[in-house]
């Protein structure tokens, strides 16, 4: 398995009815976006991660806000192909080395961090909160001195559509996550109308 995107764009939710969530994935395959991240902040989180994996078998689906050993194990065992951490941690980079075809996550925000788990052989990190902890332009200031490693970066946390082309521009950024494309209340009250502005809205702003 390798983490690439045909769009550059991964829906991070908060989802609480399988079915809504069935419905809501749809909409965006249909509109050519194959990956999500479902986080593990509701009790509904595990069953949306197996049913969207048995309904979208091609599909890459992902698991957020994962933080203990049991989190990520639950995860896999749902059929998550990637787990995402809103830190470094240096028990789950361990875990994560016996998952051959899993990818681990962690979310980093200062150089030290970066550092940390570039040296511990991490290779996809999450740069989080991106909108307010500098954005676009601190995170090129921050993954300069780092060229010399190879290693992907998704920023994620409080980013708009407004946000996305520039922050594509910063390099080591292979995509961006963002909620705004799954927002929960839309989802809950099938406003799939809205929903769907809202994904257009989103790749109009992708560099052409």
């Amino acid at each position: 398995m390798s983490l690439q995107f045909s769009i550059p764009i991964i829906p991070i939710g908060v989802f609480y009815d399988v079915a809504k969530t069935l419905k809501m994935f749809e909409l965006l395959m249909q509109h050519g976006i194959r990956c999500i991240e479902v986080t593990l902040r509701t009790a509904q989180a595990l069953d949306c991660i197996a049913a969207l994996k048995n309904t979208f078998p091609d599909a890459m689906i992902g698991a957020g806000s994962v933080i203990t050993h049991d989190d990520f194990k639950a995860a896999v065992d749902a059929g998550a192909m990637f787990i995402v951490s809103p830190c470094v941690s240096d028990a789950l980079i361990e875990l994560s080395h016996k998952y051959k075809n899993i990818y681990y996550i962690p979310g980093f925000t200062t150089p030290t961090e970066l550092a940390h788990a570039l040296l511990m052989h991490v290779d996809v990190l999450k740069f989080f909160p991106a909108q307010h902890c500098g954005g676009a332009p601190y995170l090129k200031a921050i993954v300069e001195p780092f060229t010399k490693f190879s290693f992907s970066i998704i920023p994620t946390g409080g980013i708009q559509p407004a946000h996305i082309a520039e922050y594509l521009s910063v390099p080591k950024v292979v995509a961006c996550g963002l909620s705004y494309l799954v927002d929960s209340y839309l989802i809950e009250h099938g406003d799939y109308i809205n929903l769907e502005k809202r994904i257009n809205e989103i790749l109009a702003c992708l560099p052409r």
